[in-house]
């Protein structure tokens, strides 16, 4: 018998909706398998980047933005707005939690990083339901779960130390630049 590939994308959840037709984001996962920073494997299987964002007020981009910061409402709690065109921000509790989702967010090969207390992960107007919305709200849902259910305390506390000596080290080089 051949061993599963540990590397392998996770199979992805069946969508499920609501009675009014809308994705039924909050109730679509019953469990999740390990993050691929933990060792299991990524969500996706090749990095998902932001998308068309040429026209940010068009309404193609503005529905994508509305699903995904609705999506992630839905499976996080965080609330969502545009940020620079191809990117969502999310608001996280502290910047140690928005550098920790972003870190683990992109080893499942989902585009994202920080600023401060933001979490930005892409958006664009190409975005499909079924495809990168649903790949982008899925990662915030997975790697979210995992800091707020399995991430001891300590190990949070030391994240927030580390973004918090990195914050002074990016001052302290402004201010001797300038």
């Amino acid at each position: 018998m051949i061993p599963p590939n540990k590397a392998a994308p996770m199979a992805s959840a069946p969508m499920r909706y609501s009675d009014d037709g809308q994705v039924d984001w909050g109730s679509m996962w019953d469990s999740f398998c390990a993050l691929a920073l933990d060792g299991g494997p990524p969500h996706r299987g090749t990095m998902l980047h932001p998308g068309d964002a040429s026209e940010p007020a068009s309404p193609a981009y503005q529905a994508v933005v509305a699903e995904i910061a609705r999506g992630v409402l839905a499976v996080s709690g965080l609330r969502a707005e545009a940020a620079a065109p191809g990117w969502l921000a999310l608001t996280c509790d502290s910047p140690g939690m928005a550098r920790w989702l972003a870190e683990a967010i992109v080893g499942e090969n989902v585009a994202a990083r920080h600023e401060g207390a933001r979490l930005l992960v892409p958006t664009g107007a190409n975005y499909s339901l079924k495809g990168e919305i649903k790949n982008v709200i899925t990662a915030v849902a997975k790697t979210t779960h995992y800091w707020r259910e399995h991430l001891p305390q300590a190990a949070k506390e030391a994240v927030e130390s580390q973004e918090r000596l990195a914050s002074l080290w990016r001052g302290l080089r402004r201010a001797f630049r300038g």
